[in-house]
């Protein structure tokens, strides 16, 4: 006389015909999982369920703690937008010509109406130090986004102390000659 199965054993029994494949062994031997499932303790089907339950749920626990991490990290991108205050202050000819605003000039027209005929021209080498006016200055500086001096001065820093913090081997040549 068997001892009463509890409803857990029934339904991986019930869940393990259903998985059943198509392999070689189950052609030969048809049911063989059945059999070593009914053969097996109770504690070790409870074992086994719980198993594949817990398998289960860490997966789901995985999944919430790296939701918690990207989530974080959706946060962070948020500040990555760009400023508007740093926007490229011009707006490319296809907008231009879609608002009605595109001017269309000749490749000659060149600075300060000047369209290089005689007598209309404008030399740019006149004011070769300040090649901006220093209003136009001041509105250029909102928007640089980098120095290429300070650039400089820290790549000089960085080389200065590796050199500094770094130990140079000395080799001696020993040029006696040997007797």
């Amino acid at each position: 006389q068997r001892p009463a199965r509890s409803s857990c054993s029934a339904a991986m029994r019930q869940a393990r015909v259903l998985r059943a494949g198509g392999g070689m062994a189950d052609k030969m031997f048809p049911g063989y999982k059945d059999k070593i499932w009914a053969a097996l303790p109770q504690s070790v089907k409870e074992s086994q369920v719980k198993g594949a339950n817990n398998a289960f749920e860490n997966g789901i626990a995985q999944h919430k703690s790296w939701q918690g991490y990207l989530l974080s990290f959706k946060e962070v991108e948020k500040s990555f937008v760009p400023s508007q205050k740093f926007r490229k202050p011009a707006v490319d000819w296809r907008r231009q010509m879609e608002r009605g605003t595109m001017h269309y000039g000749r490749w000659y027209e060149g600075p300060n109406g000047s369209d290089y005929r005689p007598g209309n021209t404008h030399d740019r080498l006149l004011d070769v130090k300040e090649p901006f006016t220093h209003e136009e200055w001041e509105e250029r500086k909102n928007y640089r986004s980098f120095d290429l001096m300070k650039f400089g001065y820290m790549c000089l820093g960085i080389f200065l102390a590796y050199r500094v913090t770094n130990e140079w081997p000395v080799v001696w040549c020993d040029e006696r000659k040997e007797k």
